[in-house]
């Protein structure tokens, strides 16, 4: 009976070290998890002390230790604000912070195309979110000649 106990209580520490990771974020918080998978832009990973799964963008960590064996995988480098700035969907979002929301207004110019009035209203967007110092950018409505966004920053 011992011996049972002893190779069960093994087994359970093997499990929980095997799975627990150490995320390192581009703000310098360090995060215990159990790390999932990584998928599109997001890692989904539960808490040690909760079996909810959770997920946070790629953009927004630096690196994941794993600690068992201390291999390190890079994830992200850190958004330069001087390269530019990175548009994402509204589902990449998480563990980055909300700066600020902004639109752009360019009116109705005579012969000018949609794709063409786009790249303005983006370059325009730009401009506002280098103001702000803000390095991610999710476009949440576009008409003809208006773009509201929300800005984000680690």
């Amino acid at each position: 009976m011992r011996k049972v106990f002893v190779i069960l209580a093994l087994f359970m520490a093997v499990s929980i070290t095997a799975q627990t990771h150490e995320i390192l974020k581009h703000n310098g918080e360090k995060v215990l998890i159990n790390y999932i998978k990584t998928d599109t832009n997001l890692i989904y990973f539960t808490n040690p002390n909760s079996s909810e799964e959770e997920k946070i963008s790629t953009y927004a960590v630096q690196s994941l230790k794993e600690q068992s064996s201390g291999l390190i995988q890079v994830i992200s480098s850190k958004v330069d604000i001087n390269k530019g700035l990175v548009f994402l969907k509204d589902n990449e979002i998480a563990g980055l912070k909300k700066v600020a929301t902004t639109s752009v207004f360019l009116g109705r110019p005579k012969g000018m195309s949609f794709n063409d009035l786009s790249v303005l209203k983006k370059r325009r967007l730009q401009e506002k979110a280098n103001q702000k110092e803000a390095l991610f950018v999710v476009i949440t409505s576009e008409t003809f000649d208006t773009i509201q966004a929300d800005l984000y920053s680690y």
